[in-house]
C-alpha cells in the first residue's frame, strides 16, 4: 500500500462508527448498514473534496455520504419486495 493510500484510510477511520451508526438509524438492520456504510467509506476514500476538507467538514461529508448510501440500500430493498 503507498503512503496516500495509507493517509486517505487514516482519515477514514474517524468517520466509520459514525457512518454505521446514521446508516443504521436509517436502515434499522446490522447488515444492511454495514453494507451501506462501507459504500459510504468507499466514496469517501475517492472523493478529493473529503481528502482536503478539515475535520468537521469530514465529519458532515460522512454522515452525508452514509445517507445517501443508506438510502439507495432502502430503494433497492423496496425495489425487489
Amino acid at each position: 500500500m503507498n503512503a496516500t493510500a495509507e493517509y486517505r484510510i487514516e482519515q477514514l477511520r474517524p468517520v466509520e462508527h459514525l457512518c454505521y451508526q446514521v446508516a443504521h438509524y436509517l436502515l434499522g438492520d446490522d447488515a444492511e448498514a454495514a453494507a451501506a456504510s462501507e459504500e459510504a467509506l468507499i466514496e469517501l476514500y475517492r472523493s478529493p473534496q473529503f481528502a482536503s476538507s478539515s475535520d468537521e467538514d469530514r465529519r458532515e461529508l460522512a454522515k452525508q455520504a452514509a445517507i445517501r448510501c443508506a438510502l439507495q440500500r432502502a430503494s433497492k430493498r423496496l425495489q425487489y419486495h
